[in-house]
Parts: C-alpha cells; structure tokens; sequence
C-alpha cells in the first residue's frame, strides 16, 4: 500500500482507507506524528514509515520549532524516544548554532538517556565501522556533558545496565566538566565500573528469589517484609509504586498497602511523576481483575476498594489541572476496528500495552465530561451509541460503561458519526464545540458504506450544513494515532490536536483563547 498518495489539489491526500483526506502544514504533521509515536507497527502505518516520515517532515520545518516539539514531547507528554529521534536527527542539517546543545540539555532526564542519544546517533548516521561514535557533534556533545552534571550515583547506577553503548563509553567519548569533588568522585567510579549497587524492587526481589526458605509461608512472609522495607525506604519511584499495586496489595503487608496508597494520592509526587492517564487505568483494571479470583478477593475485598478509590483520587489529581469549558461539548469517540479491536489486534497502542486504543479515547471523554458538566458523549462505528454516563458512579466505573456500550458500536467508522451529524443539522442543535476522538481515517473504498450511501468525502459536506446553521461551532479531531491526515480540511472552525496526555484540553483552551498548537511550542524557552 503507498503512503499518503497525492492528489491533483497540493491541499488534498488519500488517506489509509483509500478515502479522500487533507494534508496537514509540515509543522502540524511533524507535531501529530510526534507526540503519537509509538516504533512498533501500529494499525495503518508501520514504525519504519512513521519514523522516515518524521525524517522528511524534520527538513521540512523551522529548526528552531523542531527543537522546541522535541522539548514539549520530553517535558509535557512525558515521550522518552521521540524527542532524542527529532534532535539527533536535526543535528544532521543544523550547525553554526547552540540550539542542539540547549536541546539535549532540555530532554535527557534520566540517566539512561546519555546513552540512547549515542546509540540512536550511530544508527541515524549508519556507523557501522569499530569505533561507531568517532567524530560525534560537537553541539551532542556539549549538551550531554551539561546532561552528565544533572545526576547523582544513584540514578547513574540505577540504570547502568548493559548495553551497546555503556555509561562508561559516553563519559570517555564526553568528557564531561564535573562540578565539585563529589561528582567527580562519581565519575570516577563510572569509569571504573564500580558505582553502587541500587536499591531499587527489581534489585532487592532479585536477591531475596535467591535465598531458600523452609516453607511457603516463611516465604510469604519475607516476600510481604521485603514489599513493607521497599515502600517504607522512600526510595521506591512513584511509577514505582503505580506499577506493583497489586503485587504490593496481595503480597505486601498492610502497613505497606497503607504507606503505598499515601503515595500514590501525593499530590506532589503525581504532578512530578507525570503519569500519563491510561498508567492509572492500566492500575485499575489489574486491581479490578482481583473480584474475579474469589479465593483471593474474599479476603481482601475491602483492601482493593481502598486502592481502587485511592487510584480515583490520584488520576483526578492528575488531571486536575484540565481546563474548564465554558457552554456546550459533543464529544465523539471512535470505536471502530481500527480503535477497539480486530483480529490483527493492531489498534493496540504499541506491542507494549494491552490497552486499544479506543481505551484512550474513551478515558479522555470520561475526564473531560467529570470536569465539563453540559457534555455529551456518543460512541461511533457502524452506529452511534450514547454512553450513558453517571454522575452517581465514578471515573472509573464511567469508563467500565463506556467499554461495555462500546461493543454496541460494529467495527466501522462512518455510519455512527455520520448519524451524529445528521441528527444535529435536521434537529439544529447548537453546540459551541465537537471534540472526536479518532485515528482520523474515514474510509471511501471500503465495504461498509452505511445505508443512506453516505462515504468518508461526505463528511465535509455534513460539517459545511451544519456551518450554516451553528457557524461559530469548533470542531477539535483527536489524532490519537497521527497518520498523517485528517477528516476534513483546516479552518477557524477545524483544529487539529495529536496525543495521549491531558495536555490535548490545554491546547484545546489555548485555541479557544486565540491561540495556536504551533504558538504554544514555540512560546517554550530552550
């Protein structure tokens, strides 16, 4: 299959699904590929195209804009790969200034990126001779050697593992300035490899799986101990903690339950770990698995009521800051095959995760309507399907709703979103916004036309009806998967936003306020 084939109007493209689409400007392709990257295949492009793609719209784009994505991708949307893949790639064509050093400065936050900004480098520019790393930018250079600076021989060892590229290789190949005679101290013990052993669960659990023990129960109890000191030490990362709930819940103590759910509602722990929201989903399902193991739940029934609550709390917390909107909310979240599922199981949101992404979609209406009172949520594939959220029930339980009235909706896109639309022009229902949640991918050359002969083209003759009728109406299409294209063709009252964060309702507010995605990266300080 071609990729994004062009069309005779410069504006116009072929979309996965054969329909017509729009091209979006380089910067906002460049910024919707970015913040949904995942390197594995996802359901209509794979993770070598997505990548060379990026290539191509690099070149295409202001550098300094470029730098200041890669910088909104690390610190806002909390993407580790991306940004290192944008910088190392800009470094290619960009020299005779300091904008990659301050890059790279902005997006190693933690240790272990020293070294995947010189493996992604030897790759991007194909050094396959015995010593890939000769001749390394300087600008990478001076920004690592800043990056070296900011950790301490904790984080250092933490993540010295080994790989292609040891931390050891980067400080010789950097040769970072230390700033006092401790790091130095530390560089030291890098460079003859014998940092400290770190405490971390995965390190302490090792050890502890290879000791014997007389019985099961002696080592029940040690296991519950090792869970109640690893919680206690303070050492423990707040992913950390989200991540082992269950194992902290089931296997831990109960003072360790107790300590683990004072962290996971910290306020400033939640801010600071920047969790995205579907972590907190992802907890919550596995705890919500426990009522289906009747041995174990029995007696701990009331201990997973507390840790559900306490995950509420935390993702409420986390995404307190989504911006309230003033008026009234449509919210359309896709459900189709190539969001919910299918038997290829590509609307997976990487091989790494369990979750569709339809998962995404749906969690993201359920937050904006807890904070957005006067919002409707329908769900759209072969048919539209209204969620029938509760206001008695919480996030969570919403979510469950929404999950279940999903298998309603048929393995389509247009039909469901078609008759939302259908329905507003003839009832002429005024709404001050539409957000859709969506792959963006409306087919024209598939079997499931719906049955008023309706194809994905339509949808803009839909949305120009409804123009005359509610011309101030925005409408925000979620590109959850970032291919490329979308629905319909930009205009003051069609705005394009890309990501899994709830950062996605602040650019919804900014454009609100007369802003744009591309003023809001560039207003960021390199």
């Amino acid at each position: 299959m071609k990729f994004n084939q062009l069309s005779k109007n410069k504006d116009q493209t072929v979309n996965h699904m054969g329909a017509l689409a729009f091209r979006m400007e380089s910067e906002i392709e460049l910024y919707s590929a970015v913040v949904t990257f995942m390197v594995d295949n996802s359901y209509y492009e794979s993770g070598e195209e997505r990548l060379e793609r990026i290539k191509k719209l690099i070149v295409e784009c202001d550098p300094e804009f470029v730098c200041k994505l890669a910088v909104y991708a690390r610190t806002y949307m909390n993407l580790r790969s991306v940004p290192i893949l944008l910088t190392v790639e800009l470094a290619k064509i960009v020299c005779g200034n300091d904008l990659i050093r301050k890059t790279i400065a902005r997006i190693v936050r933690r240790a272990d990126e020293i070294k995947e900004v010189l493996t992604y480098y030897q790759i991007a520019n194909n050094r396959k001779q015995a010593k890939k790393l000769n001749q390394l930018s300087k600008q990478i250079q001076k920004g690592l050697a800043e990056a070296f600076n900011s950790f301490d021989e904790y984080q250092f060892a933490k993540y010295n593992s080994k790989s292609e590229v040891s931390l050891r290789d980067a400080l010789f190949l950097v040769h970072p300035k230390p700033k006092d005679e401790n790091q130095q101290e530390i560089f030291n013990r890098i460079a003859t490899n014998t940092l400290k052993t770190p405490y971390t669960w995965e390190t302490e659990m090792s050890e502890l799986g290879k000791k014997n023990f007389s019985s099961e129960i002696e080592k029940k109890n040690a296991v519950a101990k090792k869970w109640e000191e690893l919680v206690e030490s303070g050492t423990l990362g707040y992913m950390a903690v989200l991540r082992n709930i269950r194992n902290i819940l089931v296997k831990g103590t109960d003072r360790s339950l107790d300590t683990a759910i004072q962290i996971l509602t910290d306020r400033e722990r939640i801010h600071k770990s920047k969790q995205m929201p579907f972590r907190y989903l992802s907890a919550f399902i596995e705890i919500d698995k426990l009522s289906q193991e009747d041995q174990i739940f029995e007696k701990i029934k009331e201990k997973t009521l507390r840790v559900k609550h306490a995950l509420e709390i935390a993702l409420l917390i986390a995404c307190e800051n989504i911006p309230y909107q003033e008026g009234k909310t449509a919210i359309l979240s896709d459900n189709s095959g190539s969001m919910y599922g299918d038997y290829a199981g590509k609307s997976l949101v990487s091989a790494m995760s369990s979750h569709k992404t339809a998962d995404i979609a749906n969690l993201f209406a359920v937050l904006y309507w807890e904070k957005c009172r006067d919002t409707y949520v329908g769900l759209f594939g072969d048919h539209l399907v209204n969620a029938k959220l509760s206001r008695n029930e919480n996030v969570f339980e919403n979510f469950k709703r929404i999950d279940e009235a999903a298998k309603e909706c048929g393995p389509g896109t247009e039909r469901g979103i078609f008759a939302y639309m259908e329905e507003i022009i003839k009832e002429k229902i005024i709404i001050d916004r539409m957000i859709i949640f969506s792959d963006c991918q409306i087919g024209d050359g598939c079997n499931w036309f719906d049955d008023k002969g309706n194809t994905g083209k339509n949808f803009n003759s839909l949305f120009k009806k409804y123009l005359k009728i509610n011309p101030e109406v925005k409408v925000y299409t979620i590109d959850l998967k970032g291919y490329g294209n979308s629905m319909t063709k930009s205009s003051k009252n069609m705005v394009y936003i890309s990501g899994w964060s709830e950062r996605i309702f602040d650019m919804i507010y900014f454009i609100e306020q007369g802003s744009t995605i591309v003023e809001e990266i560039m207003k960021i300080k390199l």
